[in-house]
């Protein structure tokens, strides 16, 4: 060591304990880096939350109108019950004696002792609460009861040096005047979920008062309903007693929302309904019918000027708070009234449905439209594998057993003529080609109109679970079934039977094209919203779209508008067309195509070449745009690869003339004076005296979930549902209404009167007009 002697924190001990400070430091560097600047939001969260307490400002909820001011939805006081721990007095004895003297005006236990004895095991009582709240924040007042009777409430204030601690608050909830009159339309309120409480709260509601739509309107515009709570946030001590206010944020009203609908003609469209039920039950000393729809529209805008769904429920029931017996009742009832079986439920069409077939059948030039088909009462179609084998044939009847005859289009619509609806939809080899285009109409025409009608497409109504209905073509037969499409097939739906189903909204609004011009419009309850002074004001959705004053919508022109203005398709069509690049698969968050920055409804514009298989390659391209129905949501699914691969590779939107339009209203108006709905046919229901009418009658047999458990799908024998649209005047429609009866039998008969009768009253009763509101 050349007489050198190393001290204890020389050489590489020194090194090793600078080291190890080194780190240490670097440690507490690190560690008080993360706490100011990663957790010290977290951190300054946490201690605003116990200095800090934010008392939300209930905003006062839109009310719900008629289109004549009549009140739909308002908004009531509710007296809510609250003690603040703290203010309570300091020996129990004087405690108890509040939560018993209160505890027998409000009905909520006093203690667990009393609750118990009492089995009412699962309610928590007085005690409980104030015990639970004063642990949290003694100064902040705990919810006793919520919607006490108005009276009770004032016992309570009155006598306020009882009560010392006790308090009462105001606040606002639901009434429903019109009840189960509008139910299905209005809808009603329900608690936050608790998966969607998270997200509501920090928009502003508050969980443990706050409700939302579940339902109907109530539902579909909560957000414009709701408006946007304000707070008051005050600086609280550890016990949670206010020292001062340090923020106030001014609660936004809701909007109002005045309807389209007309609640003098809503109560007369559910009168005929249920009255017609009632007697049919009556004649036949049986419960054959119990359910069925009214819907009535005015075919010039769109707009929905009555709904009926029966049987309906009674939402003044949910309005303060949900009746749990009561809701339970409703939602285990076969007959499902919680459903708006207008827009949610499918039947078969039946001969409704013809008006529809017949525009398809006149242009695609399948027959003249004066020309004759012969009607026996029956058409026999051979089995393509055995056609000299009568057993293996499969015979279509008329609903007229002995046969219409000769008929022509004009007269196959005024009578109803199933055979020559089966040789225009499949054929009949047995005809002249000269006379009928061989293999009639067939299903790829049928499928390319009834979709430009609406047929499985949302119109836009705004309700929730809105069905699309069903046009069945041979690919879905296929997948669904792994079944070939067949002629017989055909025959059934083009006469609206087989695999075709439809809401009674979608046939009515299809239906009611033929009456306008060509213009399939979007269904609309909306009229207008407004602020708290009547003034209209304008709101938007989640696509950029805007909405105030009601502006008629076309979601799709049958007829080729005039020159220089695009057309309007339906949001399947352009899913067929453009397959990857349409709207939808742009915009379904579930679409493997999604791409939000290119999810423009507002401007979307796209094109098509109308006439694809040219000999000299000269594409003819048409422009069109999409109607997007306000508040649409893209969750529908509509996107699908293999529909628009296998499906829209062919597809091409039809257009129609004004002469087809003209002709089928034309036949629909001798269903009326020489027909099915004509006074000789049905003389006990007599056509309407003050104006000219015209419609449609419609008879479809069904065999679904409810008939075939009770044995009722005997082949031949099946049974069936009533339809009838009928509209007037003849000559320029100003009202269309369907009416659809569940198992009643025969339209003509059983639905058609209903129809009339609404038609009568709202032709006779003296003209309203809306109420304006100030722009």
């Amino acid at each position: 060591m050349n007489g050198r002697t190393l001290l204890p924190f020389q050489g590489w001990r020194l090194i090793f304990f600078r080291a190890i400070a080194l780190a240490i430091f670097g440690v507490l560097v690190v560690r008080t880096w993360q706490l100011q600047f990663v957790d010290g939001a977290t951190f300054r969260e946490d201690a605003d939350e116990n200095r800090f307490q934010t008392i939300p400002k209930q905003a006062t909820r839109g009310t719900i109108y008629d289109r004549y001011g009549e009140p739909l939805a308002l908004n009531d006081p509710a007296w809510v019950v609250t003690i603040t721990p703290a203010l309570l007095p300091d020996d129990r004895p004087t405690v108890l004696q509040i939560y018993n003297r209160l505890s027998a005006l409000v009905d909520v236990p006093a203690t667990r002792a009393i609750a118990d004895a009492s089995e009412r095991f699962d309610e928590r009582s007085i005690d409980e609460l104030v015990t639970t709240g004063e642990g949290v924040a003694p100064y902040r007042p705990v919810v006793i009861a919520v919607d006490i009777d108005k009276d009770i409430a004032m016992e309570i204030l009155e006598r306020q040096q009882a009560f010392p601690g006790v308090d009462v608050e105001v606040r606002a909830v639901r009434s429903y005047p019109s009840a189960a009159l509008t139910s299905q339309i209005v809808g009603y309120l329900g608690p936050i979920p608790e998966e969607q409480a998270q997200e509501l709260r920090e928009l502003g509601l508050d969980p443990a008062f706050d409700r939302i739509g579940y339902a109907g309107i109530e539902a579909f515009f909560q957000d414009e309903l709701a408006g946007r709570n304000g707070s008051e946030t005050y600086q609280v001590d550890i016990a949670g007693l206010r020292e001062r206010l340090v923020e106030e944020e001014a609660s936004v009203p809701g909007s109002s929302i005045r309807l389209s609908l007309d609640l003098e003609l809503q109560q007369v469209a559910q009168q005929a309904l249920t009255s017609r039920i009632n007697a049919i039950n009556a004649d036949e000393q049986r419960l054959r019918t119990q359910s069925g729809v009214v819907i009535a529209m005015d075919p010039r805008t769109g707009e929905i000027l009555a709904m009926v769904s029966w049987p309906t429920y009674d939402n003044s029931r949910f309005a303060r708070s949900i009746d749990g017996e009561y809701y339970l009742e409703v939602f285990n009832d076969p007959l499902r009234p919680l459903v708006n079986h207008a827009v949610s439920s499918l039947y078969p069409p039946g001969s409704v449905w013809k008006i529809i077939s017949s525009v398809a059948v006149l242009e695609e030039d399948v027959i003249d439209p004066f020309a004759t088909l012969n009607d026996p009462g029956r058409l026999v179609l051979p089995n393509i594998f055995a056609p000299n084998d009568e057993r293996q044939s499969q015979t279509f009847v008329c609903w007229l057993r002995s046969g219409h005859g000769n008929q022509n289009l004009i007269d196959a619509i005024a009578n109803s003529c199933d055979v020559y609806f089966y040789q225009v939809g499949g054929g009949n080899p047995d005809v002249s080609a000269a006379t009928l285009k061989p293999g009639g109409l067939g299903i790829e025409n049928l499928y390319r109109w009834a979709t430009a009608f609406g047929i499985g497409s949302q119109l836009g109504i705004e309700l929730l679970g809105e069905n699309p209905g069903q046009m069945p073509e041979r690919q879905w037969k296929r997948r669904l079934y792994g079944e070939s499409w067949s002629t017989g097939d055909t025959y059934n739906a083009v006469f609206g039977q087989g695999y075709v189903t439809v809401t009674p909204l979608q046939l009515l609004y299809g239906t009611a094209a033929t009456l306008n011009g060509g213009n399939l419009m979007q269904p609309t309850l909306i009229r207008q919203f407004e602020d708290a002074e009547g003034n209209v004001v304008e709101i938007s959705d989640q696509n950029g779209l805007t909405q105030g004053a009601f502006t008629p919508q076309v979601i799709r022109t049958i007829v080729e508008p005039p020159p220089g203005q695009p057309w309007i398709l339906l949001i399947q069509e352009d899913m067929l067309l453009q397959g990857a690049n349409s709207l939808s698969c742009r915009c379904e968050p579930t679409s493997d195509f999604y791409d939000p920055d290119r999810c423009n409804p507002a401007t979307y514009v796209s094109r098509f070449d109308r006439d694809p298989n040219r000999e000299d390659d000269v594409q003819d391209w048409v422009e069109y745009r999409v109607n997007v129905p306000f508040g649409y949501s893209w969750t529908g699914g509509l996107c699908d690869p293999l529909t628009f691969e296998l499906v829209g590779r062919d597809y091409i939107p039809p257009i129609a003339g004004t002469e087809s339009m003209d002709l089928t209203q034309r036949g629909m108006r001798e269903v009326v004076t020489r027909g099915t709905a004509s006074v000789t046919a049905n003389p006990a229901f007599p056509p309407l005296t003050l104006v000219d009418e015209g419609g449609k009658t419609g008879t479809a047999e069904y065999c679904d979930d409810i008939a075939r458990p009770q044995g009722l799908c005997i082949p031949g024998r099946w049974p069936s549902h009533a339809w009838y649209f009928g509209y007037a005047p003849h000559e320029d429609p100003e009202i269309a209404v369907i009416a659809f009866l569940y198992n009643a039998g025969e339209g003509s008969q059983r639905a058609m009167p209903v129809v009339r009768e609404v038609l009568d009253y709202y032709f006779r009763r003296l003209p309203r007009s809306p109420v304006a509101a100030s722009p």
